[in-house]
């Protein structure tokens, strides 16, 4: 009787199964960080293509708005004066205002940069105070408008309230333009972080904030009120802290060397300290995203001029 034979068909071993595996599982493990770091430096790019439409929209606003020179950064004083600003309103809000107006609708060339979008006309006596920006804006409103100055669609451009689930004394409906490393919020939108904005004050010539030659302000080491740049432009965005835990400071304000990091990150190692302290773009303004991390302050923080150890 004949016997038959049973032919075998070719298959892996589980040894030869495992080994694969754990090739495959090698190359994930090297690939993943390389991916990472493909997706970190497309969103840098990004990031500093959305600082160059900011800086166009600037040129345009100097241009077309009738204001003169670069948008304010200084933030308004808070007084017992019934006319005073109710809220901080500092570089960021400013930098928002003029770019896609307080209501995203333009920027109002008699604008007084204010928190609540009132402004003194002066065409009347004795003047009073009226709202730039209407709540129903008239044709004749929209008319004087000029801007937006940046498409809203790259303008990432939310409340204060959008970012913030504890704003401080802030308007939680003032805008700001926020950078591209966005985050689910806690109002279900996801919003980057701020972008800082601080516009050079060119009447002074050094950026030292131990400089003995003007007092002080309360509350701030000598010196401050003759930099360049002012480091308090934009403290109330930073004193709020991470959007989802106050408690976690920025190195900007974290109370004990702010303004030292602050000097460290913006002055021109190009220029010997022993003659002047000066910035990086002395004559301009600078802009400040806090990068992937979201703390500003940190060796992640893109800006609009380029750092040279």
């Amino acid at each position: 009787m004949e016997k038959k034979t049973v032919s075998k068909k070719p298959a892996f071993t589980i040894v030869e199964l495992l080994t694969v595996m754990s090739v495959i599982a090698l190359l994930i493990g090297l690939l993943v960080p390389a991916l990472s770091l493909v997706q970190d430096h497309a969103r840098e790019l990004k990031q500093r293509a959305q600082f160059h439409s900011i800086q166009v929209g600037i040129d345009m606003f100097v241009a077309e708005a009738g204001y003169g020179t670069y948008p304010p950064s200084s933030e308004n004083a808070i007084s017992n004066d019934p006319w005073a600003d109710p809220a901080p309103y500092g570089g960021a809000q400013k930098l928002a205002e003029a770019l896609v107006g307080y209501d995203l609708l333009g920027y109002h060339p008699e604008s007084s940069f204010r928190s609540d979008g009132l402004t003194t006309d002066s065409s009347v006596t004795p003047p009073q105070i009226v709202p730039a920006y209407p709540a129903s804006p008239t044709r004749r409103d929209l008319e004087q408008r000029v801007g937006p100055f940046i498409d809203l669609e790259n303008a990432n451009a939310f409340k204060i309230g959008d970012v913030y689930r504890n704003y401080g004394a802030l308007n939680p409906d003032n805008y700001v333009l926020c950078d591209v490393f966005a985050k689910r919020r806690h109002s279900g939108k996801k919003t980057g972080m701020p972008i800082l904005y601080y516009r050079a004050r060119t009447e002074w010539y050094d950026q030292s904030w131990d400089s003995p030659s003007v007092p002080a302000p309360a509350n701030m080491p000598g010196g401050i009120e003759d930099d360049i740049y002012y480091y308090p432009d934009n403290f109330q965005i930073l004193d709020l802290g991470m959007p989802e835990d106050p408690s976690v400071r920025h190195d900007l304000a974290d109370g004990v060397t702010d303004l030292r990091d602050f000097e460290e990150m913006i002055l021109n190692p190009q220029i010997p300290r022993n003659t002047l302290r000066r910035p990086y773009r002395a004559g301009s303004y600078i802009l400040i995203s806090a990068g992937k991390d979201g703390r500003f302050g940190t060796a992640d923080d893109i800006t609009n001029f380029n750092k040279k150890e």
